[in-house]
């Protein structure tokens, strides 16, 4: 045997004679084991824990979705975590990642956690929102390619070019305004036409066809220049300057009288931004909206992206993957719009900020207003709200200095507000016999507006013909079979329909109770009104505009266009043409039943109708000629109608809050609303009233006390809706951490059986 030592020098010997080998690499160390969270799209409280494959190791990220087995079969996750350390159980393995890149950023799954936990949701619930789901379904695919069309210059066409039908020379008008070409869905979209007609251009040879990717840039016209700001306007962009260079949170609410120049505001803010690299995003109420909105933005800025549900799924995509990329200085879209992917965030506007419509209605129950707020905190950049009406709970945090009040008194070029006259219809000369809509000052108004070359804007918050349909012998009135509401007779598609199901039927003489042929048609609606200005203003334009003649892609642009160059002469809506809408041609508003929500069972009713009378007036008088507004109204006291009439938000605000004080309503007290449902009326009423003794032991257990005040149970306005029987309780608190921890575990505790099921809305819009 060869000792030790003898053995070591022989060793460095050789080494010496050979040079210094490489030390023999460590044996392969075992790849640490990797675990992820996910949630689900379901209403759960905490992530769940998976394994995760060797072979999927390199694929598995946070924001990317998952599929993994929950229950018993396979479903698909949103990966929340990745980690190492082992969970204290045994745990399953995910089955496959689906998405190349993940879909949301480390930003949004912070927005999205904090959702979940504000609006009492499941956090994969939030993320199914957050990310549209034509973005979901293409993730893994390559940018598609898209049709895009150009014109052929007028040189190269024929001598004797083939006709055109009247409906492809409109169209190919309208493409002739891009030189460059437009997109094959953008143009169906604007001008609401089927492909046929297209196709008819490109085979006579007006137009071709190229294929690009549809995330390429569209080239753009010089930028406008920015009109010269206002001193006001000046004052307000001074006073937001420090926060638009700067980097820390900073939410302002601007109130400015319809008029004032908001917008100017906002996109001179957003230059600042834009001068420093980042991306600004503007979210408006209405997708109505958009089209104008977008058209002013394109003006001045090179690079625009909307985001709307109006949009085809690959161009959603695509104008998304764009937003992710940097690509647009502006994003501009409805209320979902405030989840765009922009890594680069400088600035959140939010226009009209007081508008019901911010709010979504199903789970995630969530207040885009609030969100963007939320989210410009988490991104420490600045926020401004803008209203010439805002909400009670914005000016409540103004109040508390929680907001920074900014105020624009004046409209643009000193023009003065329009005079509002007020027509009480229970006395001559407004009153108007039963089944007509328009009271003579009113048409004398239309008549004379329209013959001095102006236009004319009427409101009426309620589509159809009629919305009652009702026996004078025996009182019956037609009601949905499965909802507690009316039937609206619509004349043109002569139907009895539900405007919340959409259960219709035929019409019908004869009573259904009581056999007598005596049925009336009661009310107004914005068919009705249609037909009467057509006899009062023969030979005039009118458009109507609401949710039965808007429903085809691109219909609101369309007549907005029409408008705009006075193709129309008198536009009748509802909500849609009382929002943000700027036409210097228009010289008369005329609001039909000016007091048709203020019974409704809200506490905000009040509200909604100051707001809405006063935007609606505010279409009016932007250009040169003077503005006049008539209400026509039962109610010509009641403040929302009387102080609207007077612009003056600051009277109504100050009797507004102190009611709400008194009554201890929000925004005095937070609020949660619990809706209740079941096809069985006692399911609804057991489950109601458990869950409404959770809600007070879970007080009761609370330490320290708090105090909170429990509404209800009770049979919720709209007592059955879609077949099923409603219950809703009210929970109030001046705490909102106690609120929701006695929410929370009323919910935990208390779970829904018997059929019955359970909707938690957060500071809800529509108490309904």
């Amino acid at each position: 045997m060869v000792p030790e030592s003898g053995r070591m020098a022989r060793m460095a010997e050789t080494q010496s004679l050979f040079g210094d080998p490489d030390p023999p690499p460590p044996p392969p160390a075992e790849p640490a084991a990797l675990y992820a969270d996910l949630v689900f799209d379901r209403p759960l409280e905490v992530p769940y824990t998976y394994s995760v494959p060797a072979s999927l190791a390199g694929d598995v990220a946070v924001g990317k979705r998952i599929i993994a087995p929950l229950g018993a079969k396979p479903d698909r996750g949103w990966c929340v975590a990745v980690r190492t350390e082992a969970p204290d159980r045994p745990c399953k393995p995910i089955i496959r990642v689906l998405d190349p890149e993940p879909l949301v950023d480390g930003h949004l799954l912070d927005l999205t956690r904090w959702m979940s936990r504000y609006y009492l949701c499941g956090w994969g619930q939030v993320l199914q929102a957050v990310v549209p789901a034509g973005v979901r379904r293409k993730a893994e695919g390559p940018p598609p390619r898209a049709s895009w069309l150009v014109p052929t210059p007028t040189d190269d066409l024929p001598a004797e070019p083939p006709k055109l039908t009247p409906r492809q020379s409109e169209v190919l008008e309208h493409l002739r305004m891009s030189p460059a070409g437009m997109e094959t869905s953008a143009l169906l979209a604007a001008m609401g036409c089927s492909s046929s007609v297209v196709d008819g251009i490109v085979t006579r040879g007006f137009a071709r066809k190229v294929v690009r990717p549809e995330a390429a840039e569209s080239p753009s016209s010089p930028m406008a220049r920015a009109h010269p700001l206002t001193p006001e306007q000046s004052e307000v962009l001074s006073r937001l300057e420090p926060s638009l260079t700067g980097d820390d949170f900073a939410p302002f609410l601007l109130l400015g009288v319809t008029g004032s120049g908001k917008t100017e505001v906002y996109m001179s803010a957003i230059e600042k931004v834009v001068a420093r690299g980042r991306q600004a995003l503007v979210l408006v109420p209405e997708i109505s909206l958009t089209p104008q909105t977008e058209a002013r933005f394109a003006e001045r800025f090179t690079s625009v992206a909307v985001l709307h549900s109006h949009l085809s799924e690959s161009e959603r995509q695509n104008r998304w993957r764009k937003v992710a990329a940097g690509r647009a200085q502006v994003v501009i879209g409805a209320r979902s719009a405030v989840f765009a992917p922009a890594p680069n965030l400088g600035l959140i506007v939010v226009d009209e900020e007081h508008e019901p419509s911010f709010k979504q209605e199903s789970t995630p129950r969530y207040h885009g207003r609030d969100v963007a707020v939320m989210r410009a905190s988490l991104l420490r950049i600045p926020a401004i709200l803008g209203s010439a009406t805002p909400s009670l709970e914005s000016w409540f945090n103004a109040a508390r200095g929680v907001y920074t009040r900014l105020d624009l008194t004046r409209r643009v070029e000193d023009r003065p507000l329009p005079r509002v006259e007020v027509l009480d219809m229970r006395h001559p000369p407004a009153r108007v016999p039963p089944g007509r809509a328009l009271s003579d000052p009113l048409v004398h108004a239309l008549k004379h507006a329209l013959r001095a070359g102006g236009q004319a804007i009427l409101f009426l918050n309620r589509r159809g013909y009629s919305p009652f349909v009702v026996c004078p012998g025996c009182g019956e009135t037609a009601t949905c079979r499965f909802c507690d509401l009316s039937l609206t007779f619509h004349r043109e598609r002569n139907i009895l329909m539900c405007h919340h199901c959409g259960f219709h039927q035929p019409p019908s003489d004869e009573c259904p109770a009581c056999r007598k042929t005596t049925v009336r048609y009661q009310g107004l609606g914005t068919e009705k009104v249609h037909e009467e200005l057509q006899r009062h203003l023969p030979g005039a334009v009118i458009r109507r505009m609401d949710s039965d003649t808007m429903g085809k892609p691109g219909s609101h642009a369309q007549t907005l266009e029409a408008f705009r160059n006075r193709l129309v002469q008198v536009l009748l809506g509802t909500q849609m043409v009382a929002k943000g809408l700027d036409f210097p041609g228009v010289t008369l508003v005329g609001v039909i039943q000016a007091d048709a929500a203020l019974h409704m069972p809200d506490f905000r009713a009040s509200e909604r109708t100051f707001q809405l009378l006063t935007q609606v007036a505010g279409r009016c008088g932007r250009g040169e000629s003077p503005g006049r507004v008539i209400v026509q109204t039962l109610n010509p006291e009641h403040d929302a109608v009387a102080l609207a009439a007077r612009h003056d938000f600051l009277a109504f605000s100050r009797g507004e809050m102190e009611q709400r004080e008194m009554l201890g309503y929000p925004p005095f007290q937070r609020m949660i609303r619990i809706i209740i449902r079941a096809r069985d009326e006692k399911a609804a009423d057991d489950y109601a009233s458990r869950f409404a003794g959770a809600c007070r032991l879970a007080h009761e257990s609370a330490e320290p006390k708090r105090p909170i005040k429990l509404l209800g149970p009770a049979v919720a306005p709209v007592a059955r809706l879609n077949d099923y029987h409603r219950r809703h309780l009210l929970i109030l608190s001046p705490d909102s951490r106690h609120l929701h921890s006695v929410a929370r575990a009323a919910l935990a505790s208390c779970r829904p059986d018997g059929g019955a099921e359970i909707a938690v809305d957060v500071d809800p819009g529509n108490m309904l």
